[in-house]
């Protein structure tokens, strides 16, 4: 399977990309355990969390100027599964996870949609 890769930019929330980061990466590691919360909530999206101990996130700041309020938060996640396992890790997995460690405001609205 070919590995597929998305970049999304959120305005800035209520954390940095640092903190954004080290939760993230402590969701992605619960993967690897079957029994976590994180791998039944990837089974119950229909993807195998198997397939996605490749998974890499990295999540950075974007400065748009010197204003805090401008710089944008990307995601970047990287998956050997297919394009929509990347969405789904996102939406089911990640992001409800990231709130509540974080915060509901943890980032801001999303940039880069239509």
């Amino acid at each position: 399977m070919s590995e597929q890769s998305v970049e999304w930019r959120f305005g800035r929330g209520d954390a940095g990309a640092d903190e954004i980061q080290a939760s993230v990466d402590e969701i992605v590691a619960h993967l690897a355990d079957p029994e976590s919360e994180e791998a039944r909530a990837a089974r119950a999206a229909g993807l195998d969390p198997g397939d996605l101990g490749e998974v890499t996130v990295d999540v950075r700041e974007d400065r748009q100027g010197a204003e805090p309020i401008l710089t944008a938060i990307v995601v970047g996640i990287a998956v050997k599964a297919g394009s929509s396992a990347v969405e789904a890790l996102w939406r089911v997995v990640i992001w409800p996870r990231l709130r509540r460690r974080l915060g509901a405001g943890v980032l801001g609205e999303r940039q880069d949609t239509e």
